[in-house]
């Protein structure tokens, strides 16, 4: 190889490598990241409401008994 075919192939690679970076930036901004968990969770409840239902009832039976718990607890 020449030197100018390793300086072009160099800089060709450069570039490959700053879109492939870009890229991968992209995918795990927090932007990105919160549409992807809102389409999951989206479609997850399309599919099945009744577990999503399930669990936030109890999160809140929980949270609710957390707190007399809490209230009530002699310490």
């Amino acid at each position: 190889m020449s030197r100018r075919e390793v300086r072009d192939f160099v800089s060709v690679t450069r570039d490959d490598l700053g879109a492939t970076l870009d890229e991968i930036e992209h995918r795990v901004s927090p932007k990105e990241l919160s549409k992807q968990a809102i389409h999951w969770v989206s479609t997850s409840y399309d599919r099945n409401p009744g577990k999503w239902l399930l669990g936030i009832a109890l999160g809140a039976v929980a949270s609710v008994a957390a707190i007399l718990w809490a209230v009530t607890s002699d310490d």
